[in-house]
């Protein structure tokens, strides 16, 4: 199965795959995500397993130039739209995040398909994970947000969040999110007025998945 780069800090620990909370920028801090999932999966196509995180850092600024959130505005402080905070931007779109990543993966020398699947997802996720290949989910719940459990038991709320699949076992699907091993519960993702979004991020081959 394929599992995401460790970032090494300053201290020698390693992350479980990158995280947008280490920037300084309040807007990419808050839309980071896709570009973290992107970078992760043309990391892992290039066989790059660990990386410091001052590289890190250069190289996610390399790539949110390919995968690019949707920005309104110039400003980047916080302001209230329809009762929530807005930060200047509404975070990768599925379709930024395809192109994005085929392009950031042409700049790096490779040719990248970035292959979606919605149905039956559950049952695809063990097959597509077998490959090796990165997968990476995108969830929205503008009605009830889904939960996001760390390692300290703590569960963030979310309503639009990039990850990386990494496991699926019975009603937990494991996945790479702020630099930690995460937890999610597939009951939660099935629910009415969730919309997902996986992609299989491979190098362009013949797939005989189905």
């Amino acid at each position: 199965m394929s599992q995401p780069p460790r970032i090494i800090d300053k201290q020698g620990e390693g992350s479980f795959g990158g995280s947008q909370m280490w920037l300084p920028d309040k807007m990419l801090l808050n839309s980071g995500c896709g570009i973290i999932a992107g970078l992760d999966a043309i990391m892992r196509l290039k066989g790059e397993e660990s990386m410091t995180r001052d590289r890190y850092f250069d190289r996610f600024f390399e790539a949110k130039d390919y995968i690019r959130p949707i920005t309104v505005g110039k400003s980047r402080e916080e302001r209230k739209i329809l009762g929530r905070e807005f930060l200047g931007s509404l975070g990768v779109s599925a379709g930024r995040f395809r192109r994005g990543v085929r392009k950031l993966g042409a700049k790096e020398g490779l040719k990248v398909r970035v292959k979606p699947f919605r149905f039956k997802w559950w049952e695809k996720i063990p097959k597509y994970l077998k490959s090796g290949d990165p997968l990476v989910m995108l969830f929205i719940s503008p009605f009830k947000e889904v939960a996001v459990e760390m390692p300290n038991g703590h569960a963030a709320m979310c309503d639009y969040h990039w990850v990386t699949v990494t496991d699926i076992d019975g009603d937990t699907i494991w996945v790479s999110s702020w630099g930690m091993k995460c937890k999610m519960s597939v009951k939660d993702l099935r629910r009415f007025g969730v919309v997902l979004r996986f992609y299989s991020v491979s190098l362009e081959k013949q797939d005989n998945l189905v």
